[in-house]
């Protein structure tokens, strides 16, 4: 009789760049559809929404344990991240807030420059490249999250006490600064998840297996997710928005297992293939897709048009994959071990 394999996981590692690429196709066709009146998008943001942030985040923290796990120099790893995230960063949001200041006169050097240091994200709430200023900013925490989880000990405790502190910094904020609370919401209600990205890259790395309580609670609060969000996209209600945030959480993981889980049984090169390509210059495609979707709608091509905004998708695709060319050899050149005279 065959021994039947107990599911670890390290499923998540090996569809990591699958999961990528499937997280920001979501990102990109949910911010149509936030647009659309269409009853199928409709439908769309209700059962998916924007489950691909928390997904790409969650990523993202299963990523660096990783690479700190085989090389725990901070040096070496901020130079990396950082090199990583900042270049193109620069160029996109360099092009962007120029074409706004010059081409758009929407504003002047001071302007461009608060833009580019994200002064305007928290001071107005201009949350393009949020996720820039989010991902900055969980970088400089990390190596505490990283020595945290690394032991395995008592994780789960612990993963419990950060998002009731996440939690409790989201309530505190918003009473004490509502303005600014408003602002950065966005950003704010997402450390749960690059948390959760973290506690789950531990057990990645060391291929532990994935357990009954796991899928309890994901298909509890992914279902709890699930309610709340058609309640309100289909039935007009109005659920809290802090619960819909935090259980889009939980409903990434549920989303993440189940798909990695059908991935790696149905073996499509192709389809891995694809997703491997968006995957890989996810970070440029939202950053970029987000910029020309913005910049359409102040010069007369309003992005709720499917046609504009498929054209647009193209373009910005187009301009990636050169993007993330530039990148990568940037990267490589920039981040390259110095040879020993």
């Amino acid at each position: 009789m065959a021994e039947v394999q107990t599911l670890d996981y390290s499923v998540l590692s090996r569809r990591r760049n699958d999961l990528f690429g499937i997280s920001i196709v979501s990102i990109v066709i949910f911010h149509y559809c936030l647009l659309s009146k269409l009853g199928a998008a409709k439908v769309f943001v209700a059962l998916v929404g924007s489950v691909g942030v928390p997904i790409f985040l969650i990523l993202s923290g299963m990523g660096l344990f990783f690479s700190m796990s085989k090389n725990p120099s901070l040096k070496d790893f901020y130079k990396k991240r950082l090199v990583r995230v900042l270049i193109p960063y620069a160029i996109v949001a360099s092009v962007h807030f120029l074409i706004e200041a010059v081409i758009l006169g929407k504003g002047d050097i001071i302007g461009f420059l608060r833009g580019i240091f994200f002064v305007d994200f928290f001071t107005k709430g201009d949350s393009q490249f949020w996720f820039i200023a989010f991902i900055l900013i969980m970088y400089i925490f990390f190596p505490l999250l990283f020595k945290l989880f690394q032991s395995g000990k008592y994780n789960f405790l612990k993963l419990v006490i950060l998002i009731c502190a996440a939690v409790g910094l989201n309530f505190a904020l918003s009473r004490v600064a509502p303005q600014l609370y408003d602002n950065i919401e966005v950003m704010l209600t997402r450390i749960p998840a690059f948390v959760c990205g973290v506690y789950i890259g531990e057990k990645v790395y060391n291929k532990r297996a994935v357990q009954i309580p796991f899928w309890i609670i994901t298909f509890l609060g992914g279902m709890a997710f699930l309610y709340l969000s058609i309640l309100k996209r289909v039935a007009g209600g109005k659920p809290p928005f802090i619960l819909l945030r935090y259980g889009e959480t939980v409903y990434a993981l549920l989303l993440m297992m189940v798909l990695a889980i059908i991935l790696d049984a149905i073996h499509s090169g192709t389809f891995s293939k694809i997703c491997a390509f968006f995957g890989g210059m996810s970070l440029e495609l939202y950053m970029v897709h987000v910029s020309l979707r913005t910049i359409m709608g102040k010069i007369g091509f309003p992005p709720k048009n499917a046609l504009y905004y498929a054209v647009m998708v193209a373009v910005a695709i187009l301009i990636c994959f050169f993007l993330q060319k530039f990148d990568n050899f940037a990267t490589k050149k920039l981040c390259a071990p110095k040879r020993k005279a």
